[in-house]
């Protein structure tokens, strides 16, 4: 049998990532995360756009808006999460295994990250519902 190359499913640091966890969690990394605690987001707006497969976070400072979802940063540093399964459940993405999603991220914007949603990760169901607006559309 010949060789393959195995691979990691870790990104190196320095890369802003953020994951899927099994629970239904947004998981920032440690280089991610250190960016949006410096910048002081707390809280986020999630914004989805089905047509593209992409994915955005907008800050907001009322956390009592029932849309916005609470970033919860490790003590340690090494990272922030937020629970966000029902809107995972919504777009129609599988996170039963952890894979790494690059990110755009800049604090100083309205959309402080931007993420495209691999094909791979977007449930069949949800490609062919955007194959069938398209026909209908």
């Amino acid at each position: 049998m010949p060789y393959e190359i195995f691979a990691k499913k870790t990104v190196r640091l320095g890369t802003p990532t953020l994951t899927f966890s099994k629970l239904g969690q947004v998981a920032f990394n440690q280089t991610a995360s250190r960016v949006l605690k410096d910048a002081g987001i707390e809280w986020t707006l999630v914004l989805w756009d089905a047509d593209e497969g992409k994915m955005a976070f907008q800050a907001t400072t009322n956390e009592r808006d029932p849309r916005a979802y609470h970033i919860r940063y490790n003590d340690k540093g090494n990272g922030a999460t937020f629970s966000a399964k029902t809107f995972l459940d919504h777009a129609g993405i599988d996170y039963s295994e952890r894979k790494a999603i690059p990110i755009d991220i800049n604090p100083n914007q309205e959309l402080f990250v931007e993420a495209k949603v691999p094909d791979s990760l977007l449930k069949k169901k949800s490609q062919q519902d955007r194959l069938l607006a398209e026909k209908v559309g």
